[in-house]
Protein backbone atom coordinates (compact mmCIF):
# COMPACT_ATOMS: atom_id res chain seq x y z
CA UNK A 1 0.00 0.00 0.00
CA UNK A 2 2.85 2.36 0.83
CA UNK A 3 4.48 1.74 -2.59
CA UNK A 4 1.20 2.26 -4.38
CA UNK A 5 0.58 5.51 -2.51
CA UNK A 6 4.04 6.84 -3.43
CA UNK A 7 3.53 5.87 -7.06
CA UNK A 8 0.16 7.62 -7.25
CA UNK A 9 1.55 10.70 -5.52
CA UNK A 10 4.44 10.91 -8.02
CA UNK A 11 2.01 10.58 -10.93
CA UNK A 12 -0.21 13.36 -9.58
CA UNK A 13 2.67 15.77 -8.89
CA UNK A 14 4.08 15.18 -12.39
CA UNK A 15 1.14 17.13 -13.81
CA UNK A 16 2.26 20.17 -11.81
CA UNK A 17 5.74 20.23 -13.36
CA UNK A 18 6.44 22.74 -16.14
CA UNK A 19 7.41 21.38 -19.51
CA UNK A 20 9.15 22.64 -22.63
CA UNK A 21 6.05 22.93 -24.78
CA UNK A 22 6.69 26.61 -25.60
CA UNK A 23 10.46 26.26 -26.20
CA UNK A 24 11.91 27.40 -29.51
CA UNK A 25 14.75 25.32 -30.89
CA UNK A 26 17.68 27.52 -32.01
CA UNK A 27 17.90 26.04 -35.50
CA UNK A 28 14.23 26.80 -36.09
CA UNK A 29 14.42 30.56 -35.51
CA UNK A 30 15.44 33.49 -37.69
CA UNK A 31 18.15 35.72 -36.21
CA UNK A 32 18.20 39.47 -36.86
CA UNK A 33 21.62 41.05 -37.39
CA UNK A 34 20.67 44.64 -38.16
CA UNK A 35 17.79 47.00 -38.80
CA UNK A 36 17.63 49.82 -41.34
CA UNK A 37 15.07 52.60 -40.81
CA UNK A 38 13.81 55.04 -43.44
CA UNK A 39 10.85 57.44 -43.53
CA UNK A 40 8.99 58.25 -46.75
CA UNK A 41 5.72 60.18 -46.99
CA UNK A 42 5.13 59.88 -43.26
CA UNK A 43 5.50 56.08 -43.28
CA UNK A 44 8.29 54.04 -41.72
CA UNK A 45 10.15 51.63 -44.00
CA UNK A 46 12.21 48.96 -42.24
CA UNK A 47 14.92 46.72 -43.67
CA UNK A 48 15.64 43.61 -41.59
CA UNK A 49 19.01 41.91 -42.15
CA UNK A 50 19.03 38.19 -41.30
CA UNK A 51 22.13 36.38 -40.03
CA UNK A 52 23.33 33.08 -41.47
CA UNK A 53 24.49 31.16 -38.33
CA UNK A 54 26.32 28.49 -40.34
CA UNK A 55 28.69 31.10 -41.78
CA UNK A 56 29.51 32.26 -38.26
CA UNK A 57 30.04 28.73 -36.95
CA UNK A 58 32.09 27.62 -40.00
CA UNK A 59 30.51 24.18 -40.04
CA UNK A 60 31.71 21.45 -42.42
CA UNK A 61 28.36 21.48 -44.15
CA UNK A 62 28.55 25.21 -44.83
CA UNK A 63 29.04 24.56 -48.51
CA UNK A 64 31.55 27.39 -49.08
CA UNK A 65 30.44 30.25 -51.30
CA UNK A 66 27.27 28.47 -52.47
CA UNK A 67 25.39 29.57 -49.37
CA UNK A 68 23.21 32.64 -49.22
CA UNK A 69 25.26 35.23 -47.34
CA UNK A 70 22.62 37.85 -46.59
CA UNK A 71 18.82 38.11 -46.64
CA UNK A 72 17.02 41.42 -46.15
CA UNK A 73 13.29 41.78 -45.50
CA UNK A 74 11.38 44.99 -46.19
CA UNK A 75 8.05 46.33 -44.93
CA UNK A 76 6.37 49.64 -44.17
CA UNK A 77 3.86 51.02 -41.69
CA UNK A 78 2.51 54.16 -40.09
CA UNK A 79 4.64 53.44 -37.01
CA UNK A 80 7.91 51.58 -36.61
CA UNK A 81 6.25 48.74 -34.72
CA UNK A 82 3.53 48.42 -37.35
CA UNK A 83 6.18 48.11 -40.06
CA UNK A 84 7.93 45.34 -38.11
CA UNK A 85 4.66 43.47 -37.56
CA UNK A 86 3.91 43.73 -41.28
CA UNK A 87 7.25 42.00 -41.82
CA UNK A 88 6.31 39.27 -39.33
CA UNK A 89 3.44 38.28 -41.60
CA UNK A 90 5.77 37.04 -44.33
CA UNK A 91 8.41 35.53 -42.00
CA UNK A 92 8.58 31.74 -42.22
CA UNK A 93 9.81 31.27 -38.65
CA UNK A 94 9.93 33.13 -35.34
CA UNK A 95 12.23 36.17 -35.53
CA UNK A 96 14.69 36.42 -32.64
CA UNK A 97 16.06 39.89 -31.78
CA UNK A 98 18.68 38.90 -29.22
CA UNK A 99 21.55 39.19 -31.75
CA UNK A 100 20.54 42.60 -33.11
CA UNK A 101 23.84 44.47 -33.45
CA UNK A 102 23.10 47.74 -35.29
CA UNK A 103 20.58 50.35 -36.40
CA UNK A 104 21.25 52.41 -39.51
CA UNK A 105 19.12 55.50 -40.21
CA UNK A 106 18.71 57.49 -43.38
CA UNK A 107 19.05 61.26 -43.17
CA UNK A 108 15.29 61.60 -43.75
CA UNK A 109 14.54 59.19 -40.89
CA UNK A 110 16.72 61.14 -38.46
CA UNK A 111 15.06 64.38 -39.56
CA UNK A 112 11.62 62.90 -38.85
CA UNK A 113 12.49 61.77 -35.31
CA UNK A 114 12.98 58.08 -36.11
CA UNK A 115 15.89 57.79 -33.67
CA UNK A 116 13.66 58.68 -30.73
CA UNK A 117 10.94 56.26 -31.87
CA UNK A 118 13.44 53.43 -32.41
CA UNK A 119 15.15 53.79 -29.06
CA UNK A 120 11.81 54.04 -27.27
CA UNK A 121 10.56 50.84 -28.95
CA UNK A 122 13.65 48.68 -28.48
CA UNK A 123 14.45 49.97 -25.00
CA UNK A 124 11.17 48.37 -23.93
CA UNK A 125 11.74 45.03 -25.66
CA UNK A 126 13.24 42.27 -23.52
CA UNK A 127 15.35 40.54 -26.21
CA UNK A 128 17.45 43.55 -27.27
CA UNK A 129 20.39 45.14 -25.43
CA UNK A 130 21.99 48.58 -25.05
CA UNK A 131 25.08 47.53 -27.00
CA UNK A 132 23.42 48.02 -30.39
CA UNK A 133 25.51 50.27 -32.67
CA UNK A 134 23.93 53.31 -34.33
CA UNK A 135 24.76 54.80 -37.76
CA UNK A 136 23.53 57.33 -40.30
CA UNK A 137 23.64 57.10 -44.09
CA UNK A 138 22.51 58.75 -47.31
CA UNK A 139 22.76 55.50 -49.27
CA UNK A 140 19.74 53.41 -50.36
CA UNK A 141 19.19 51.10 -47.39
CA UNK A 142 18.44 48.02 -49.49
CA UNK A 143 21.82 48.33 -51.19
CA UNK A 144 23.64 49.08 -47.94
CA UNK A 145 22.04 46.22 -46.01
CA UNK A 146 22.81 43.64 -48.71
CA UNK A 147 26.50 44.52 -48.82
CA UNK A 148 28.54 41.57 -47.52
CA UNK A 149 32.09 41.20 -46.11
CA UNK A 150 34.74 39.53 -48.30
CA UNK A 151 35.89 35.89 -48.23
CA UNK A 152 32.40 34.44 -47.66
CA UNK A 153 32.23 35.90 -44.15
CA UNK A 154 28.93 36.30 -42.37
CA UNK A 155 27.40 39.77 -42.07
CA UNK A 156 28.02 39.27 -38.35
CA UNK A 157 31.61 40.34 -39.14
CA UNK A 158 30.69 43.38 -41.23
CA UNK A 159 31.80 46.91 -40.44
CA UNK A 160 28.31 47.69 -39.13
CA UNK A 161 27.98 44.67 -36.84
CA UNK A 162 31.54 44.68 -35.47
CA UNK A 163 33.07 48.18 -35.82
CA UNK A 164 35.49 47.77 -32.91
CA UNK A 165 37.69 45.32 -34.82
CA UNK A 166 38.72 47.96 -37.37
CA UNK A 167 38.67 50.78 -34.80
CA UNK A 168 41.47 49.08 -32.87
CA UNK A 169 43.70 49.40 -35.93
CA UNK A 170 42.58 52.81 -37.19
CA UNK A 171 40.58 55.12 -34.89
CA UNK A 172 38.88 56.83 -37.80
CA UNK A 173 35.39 57.60 -36.44
CA UNK A 174 34.39 56.37 -33.00
CA UNK A 175 31.45 53.93 -33.09
CA UNK A 176 28.69 54.65 -30.60
CA UNK A 177 26.06 52.33 -29.15
CA UNK A 178 22.57 52.86 -27.76
CA UNK A 179 23.78 53.12 -24.16
CA UNK A 180 26.12 55.99 -25.02
CA UNK A 181 23.44 57.69 -27.13
CA UNK A 182 21.05 57.67 -24.16
CA UNK A 183 23.73 59.22 -21.94
CA UNK A 184 24.79 61.92 -24.40
CA UNK A 185 21.29 62.97 -25.44
CA UNK A 186 19.98 63.11 -21.87
CA UNK A 187 22.88 65.18 -20.52
CA UNK A 188 24.27 68.58 -21.63
CA UNK A 189 24.66 69.56 -24.40
CA UNK A 190 21.91 67.05 -25.41
CA UNK A 191 23.66 66.30 -28.68
CA UNK A 192 25.54 63.31 -30.05
CA UNK A 193 27.77 62.36 -32.96
CA UNK A 194 27.19 59.07 -34.78
CA UNK A 195 29.22 57.59 -37.66
CA UNK A 196 28.07 58.31 -41.20
CA UNK A 197 28.53 55.29 -43.46
CA UNK A 198 28.47 54.91 -47.23
CA UNK A 199 29.29 52.30 -49.86
CA UNK A 200 32.83 52.15 -51.27
CA UNK A 201 32.34 50.73 -54.77
CA UNK A 202 35.84 50.95 -56.23
CA UNK A 203 38.15 49.98 -53.38
CA UNK A 204 38.16 46.16 -53.24
CA UNK A 205 38.07 43.47 -55.91
CA UNK A 206 37.49 39.70 -55.78
CA UNK A 207 37.84 37.34 -58.76
CA UNK A 208 38.06 40.31 -61.14
CA UNK A 209 34.77 41.66 -59.80
CA UNK A 210 34.46 44.84 -57.79
CA UNK A 211 33.13 44.29 -54.27
CA UNK A 212 30.97 46.94 -52.65
CA UNK A 213 32.10 47.52 -49.07
CA UNK A 214 30.74 49.58 -46.19
CA UNK A 215 32.96 52.54 -45.32
CA UNK A 216 32.98 55.04 -42.46
CA UNK A 217 32.95 58.37 -44.31
CA UNK A 218 32.09 61.04 -41.76
CA UNK A 219 29.74 61.88 -38.92
CA UNK A 220 26.15 62.95 -38.31
CA UNK A 221 25.45 65.65 -35.70
CA UNK A 222 22.15 64.70 -34.06
CA UNK A 223 19.71 65.69 -31.32
CA UNK A 224 16.86 63.65 -29.86
CA UNK A 225 14.45 64.58 -32.62
CA UNK A 226 16.47 65.57 -35.69
CA UNK A 227 19.82 65.73 -37.48
CA UNK A 228 21.71 69.02 -37.56
CA UNK A 229 24.24 68.16 -40.23
CA UNK A 230 26.12 65.31 -41.88
CA UNK A 231 29.75 66.17 -42.59
CA UNK A 232 32.55 64.34 -44.37
CA UNK A 233 35.58 63.03 -42.53
CA UNK A 234 37.88 65.63 -44.15
CA UNK A 235 36.10 68.39 -42.25
CA UNK A 236 36.20 66.73 -38.81
CA UNK A 237 39.61 65.09 -38.64
CA UNK A 238 40.22 66.70 -35.26
CA UNK A 239 37.35 64.79 -33.67
CA UNK A 240 39.42 61.65 -33.12
CA UNK A 241 42.13 63.49 -31.15
CA UNK A 242 39.56 64.34 -28.45
CA UNK A 243 38.16 60.80 -28.13
CA UNK A 244 38.91 59.33 -24.72
CA UNK A 245 39.01 55.78 -26.12
CA UNK A 246 41.25 56.66 -29.07
CA UNK A 247 43.53 53.73 -30.06
CA UNK A 248 45.81 54.68 -32.94
CA UNK A 249 45.82 56.67 -36.17
CA UNK A 250 48.28 57.64 -38.90
CA UNK A 251 49.27 61.16 -39.90
CA UNK A 252 51.58 62.34 -42.67
CA UNK A 253 53.68 65.45 -42.12
CA UNK A 254 55.87 67.34 -44.56
CA UNK A 255 59.57 66.49 -44.39
CA UNK A 256 62.58 68.24 -45.95
CA UNK A 257 62.72 65.74 -48.83
CA UNK A 258 59.66 63.45 -48.58
CA UNK A 259 56.50 63.11 -46.44
CA UNK A 260 56.94 61.36 -43.09
CA UNK A 261 54.37 58.95 -41.68
CA UNK A 262 53.70 58.80 -37.94
CA UNK A 263 51.43 56.67 -35.78
CA UNK A 264 49.75 58.59 -32.95
CA UNK A 265 48.58 56.75 -29.83
CA UNK A 266 47.94 57.13 -26.10
CA UNK A 267 46.59 60.72 -26.12
CA UNK A 268 46.03 62.46 -22.80
CA UNK A 269 43.23 65.01 -23.12
CA UNK A 270 42.48 67.93 -20.81
CA UNK A 271 39.66 70.46 -21.13
CA UNK A 272 39.93 73.54 -18.95
CA UNK A 273 37.09 75.99 -18.29
CA UNK A 274 37.97 79.68 -17.83
CA UNK A 275 35.23 81.83 -16.33
CA UNK A 276 35.29 85.65 -16.30
CA UNK A 277 31.97 86.99 -15.11
CA UNK A 278 29.39 85.54 -17.49
CA UNK A 279 31.97 84.84 -20.18
CA UNK A 280 33.02 81.22 -20.51
CA UNK A 281 36.15 80.29 -22.42
CA UNK A 282 37.95 76.98 -22.89
CA UNK A 283 41.44 75.60 -23.24
CA UNK A 284 42.22 72.18 -24.71
CA UNK A 285 45.51 70.37 -24.29
CA UNK A 286 46.53 67.09 -25.91
CA UNK A 287 49.64 65.08 -25.12
CA UNK A 288 50.34 62.00 -27.24
CA UNK A 289 53.06 59.55 -28.20
CA UNK A 290 54.17 59.16 -31.80
CA UNK A 291 55.92 56.30 -33.56
CA UNK A 292 57.97 56.77 -36.72
CA UNK A 293 56.25 54.54 -39.24
CA UNK A 294 57.73 55.67 -42.55
CA UNK A 295 60.94 57.74 -42.51
CA UNK A 296 62.95 57.38 -45.72
CA UNK A 297 65.18 60.46 -45.53
CA UNK A 298 67.05 61.88 -42.53
CA UNK A 299 65.23 64.84 -40.99
CA UNK A 300 65.60 66.59 -37.67
CA UNK A 301 63.33 64.81 -35.24
CA UNK A 302 62.49 68.08 -33.51
CA UNK A 303 61.17 69.43 -36.81
CA UNK A 304 59.11 66.29 -37.34
CA UNK A 305 57.65 66.65 -33.87
CA UNK A 306 56.75 70.33 -34.39
CA UNK A 307 55.10 69.55 -37.73
CA UNK A 308 52.98 66.84 -36.10
CA UNK A 309 51.94 69.19 -33.29
CA UNK A 310 51.00 71.89 -35.79
CA UNK A 311 48.91 69.44 -37.84
CA UNK A 312 46.95 68.12 -34.83
CA UNK A 313 46.33 71.65 -33.56
CA UNK A 314 45.03 72.71 -36.98
CA UNK A 315 42.68 69.71 -37.24
CA UNK A 316 41.28 70.25 -33.73
CA UNK A 317 40.59 73.91 -34.51
CA UNK A 318 39.02 73.16 -37.91
CA UNK A 319 36.67 70.58 -36.40
CA UNK A 320 35.61 73.00 -33.66
CA UNK A 321 34.75 75.66 -36.26
CA UNK A 322 32.83 73.10 -38.30
CA UNK A 323 30.77 72.39 -35.20
CA UNK A 324 30.09 76.11 -34.69
CA UNK A 325 28.78 76.31 -38.27
CA UNK A 326 26.32 73.50 -37.50
CA UNK A 327 25.45 74.90 -34.03
CA UNK A 328 27.04 71.81 -32.53
CA UNK A 329 29.22 71.38 -29.44
CA UNK A 330 31.49 68.75 -31.01
CA UNK A 331 33.86 68.46 -28.04
CA UNK A 332 31.07 68.50 -25.41
CA UNK A 333 32.53 71.57 -23.73
CA UNK A 334 29.12 72.37 -22.21
CA UNK A 335 29.35 69.16 -20.22
CA UNK A 336 32.65 70.34 -18.69
CA UNK A 337 30.91 73.46 -17.37
CA UNK A 338 27.94 71.41 -16.18
CA UNK A 339 30.16 68.94 -14.29
CA UNK A 340 32.64 71.36 -12.74
CA UNK A 341 30.87 74.76 -12.59
CA UNK A 342 27.18 74.01 -12.34
CA UNK A 343 26.23 77.50 -11.04
CA UNK A 344 27.84 79.12 -14.07
CA UNK A 345 26.18 76.57 -16.33
CA UNK A 346 22.75 77.45 -14.88
CA UNK A 347 23.42 81.15 -15.49
CA UNK A 348 24.49 80.89 -19.15
CA UNK A 349 22.95 77.69 -20.57
CA UNK A 350 20.37 77.77 -23.33
CA UNK A 351 18.52 74.50 -23.88
CA UNK A 352 21.19 72.72 -21.85
CA UNK A 353 24.09 74.08 -23.90
CA UNK A 354 26.64 76.79 -23.22
CA UNK A 355 26.56 79.32 -26.10
CA UNK A 356 29.75 78.91 -28.15
CA UNK A 357 31.43 81.32 -30.52
CA UNK A 358 34.50 81.03 -32.72
CA UNK A 359 36.67 82.59 -30.00
CA UNK A 360 35.19 80.51 -27.15
CA UNK A 361 37.99 78.01 -27.68
CA UNK A 362 40.72 80.30 -26.42
CA UNK A 363 43.74 78.04 -26.65
CA UNK A 364 44.75 74.66 -28.11
CA UNK A 365 48.05 73.13 -27.02
CA UNK A 366 49.47 69.91 -28.45
CA UNK A 367 52.60 68.08 -27.32
CA UNK A 368 53.92 65.11 -29.30
CA UNK A 369 56.64 62.80 -27.99
CA UNK A 370 58.50 60.63 -30.50
CA UNK A 371 58.95 57.42 -28.53
CA UNK A 372 60.55 55.02 -31.04
CA UNK A 373 60.74 53.90 -34.65
CA UNK A 374 58.97 50.54 -34.25
CA UNK A 375 61.49 47.75 -35.05
CA UNK A 376 64.13 50.25 -36.26
CA UNK A 377 65.89 53.20 -34.69
CA UNK A 378 64.70 56.79 -35.06
CA UNK A 379 66.23 57.05 -38.48
CA UNK A 380 65.90 55.73 -42.07
CA UNK A 381 66.36 51.98 -42.55
CA UNK A 382 68.44 52.49 -45.70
Amino acid sequence: MRKCSCFLLCCLTAFLLSGCWDANEPERMVYVGGLGIDVKGGNYIVYLQILNPSLVAKTESAGGNTQVKVVVGQASGKTLNEAIFNLYRSSQRRIFWGHLSFFVFTEEALQEGALQATIDLFDRYRETSYTTWIYATKEPLKELMTSTPPLAMSTYFSRLSDPQAAYEQSSFIRPIDMREILIELNEPPHEAIIPYVRLAKHTWKADKKTNTMIQFAGAAFITKSSVKDIVSYKKIKGLKWLNEDFKREEISVKGETAPISLLIDKPKIKKKVIIKGKEVRFQISVEADAVLSEFTYPDKLTDVQKSAEKLLKSEIKQTYLEGIEADMDVYRLSEEVYRKHVDTWKAVEKNGKVPLAKDSLQEISVKITLVHGEKQRKGPTL
